[in-house]
């Protein structure tokens, strides 16, 4: 009896271990793309990528079952509650755009504000003639902490710039939603939901992977839900990639 407990155990999937290998073979193909980046800045740059764009775009269009994965997916990320860098994982709040360069924000009343998004992922920002040198975004509090603004000052511009930061995610519910009554959405409406759909997965399936490998992941039946689904859409996603 003692072999066979041993091989009951063993019958249940092991979706951590499947998705595993199916992020391996997605990342085989991020590499083979783009070598000389690093792994974040793949990333970056696959969610732009037009020609997986459309094979995600045909499996929405072509598959019911691909559809009710995403949804699936939602639902159990809600009930696991997976922390990757001190953030919910979740479609609630996903990442689908990286920095940009602009004018942040320009006031002239009272009180001259500069602020920019500059290259290089940085900021500057000049009030009265007190001007920054470029920084991070993590560096944002150092920064402020070393000026002669005064509090207000310093306020404001900490409003401007992670106001501007958090406007990089999304929250994708109702595009989820949205996949209930799919085939009643204009084209136009379908390829903007599979765009954002599509980009948010990709950082998803990142914070997945990292979570994962970090041993950020406490096992349990909800998390496994989580792996469960996010495994069956990728494994999709990479079949559907040409190898040429």
């Amino acid at each position: 009896m003692h072999k066979f407990q041993i091989y009951r155990d063993m019958i249940d999937i092991d979706y951590y271990v499947y998705f595993s290998k199916a992020y391996f073979a997605f990342n085989a193909y991020l590499k083979a793309k783009y070598p000389d980046l690093s792994d974040i800045d793949k990333i970056k740059k696959i969610k732009d990528e037009g020609r997986i764009q459309r094979k995600f775009r045909n499996l929405i269009d072509d598959g019911k079952h691909f559809k009710d994965d995403l949804r699936s997916l939602h639902i159990a990320l809600d009930n696991a509650q997976i922390e990757n860098r001190g953030e919910f994982i979740l479609f609630n709040k996903v990442k689908l755009y990286d920095h940009r360069v602009a004018e942040i924000y320009n006031d002239r009343n009272r009180v001259d504000y500069l602020i920019r998004a500059i290259d290089g992922e940085k900021f500057i920002f000049n009030v009265n003639g007190i001007a920054s040198t470029p920084f991070k975004y993590e560096e944002l509090d150092e920064i402020l902490n070393n000026t002669e603004l005064t509090e207000p000052q310093k306020r404001k511009i900490k409003e401007k710039i992670i106001g501007y930061v958090e406007t990089y995610s999304v929250d994708l519910r109702d595009d989820i939603r949205k996949l209930l009554e799919f085939e009643e959405l204009g084209v136009g409406e379908q390829q903007e939901v599979e765009t954002r759909i599509y980009r948010g997965f990709v950082e998803i399936a990142y914070s997945l992977r990292n979570a994962l490998f970090h041993s950020e992941v406490e096992p349990n039946s909800d998390v496994m839900k989580v792996y469960k689904f996010a495994y069956f859409i990728l494994r999709k996603i990479v079949k559907a990639i040409p190898t040429n």
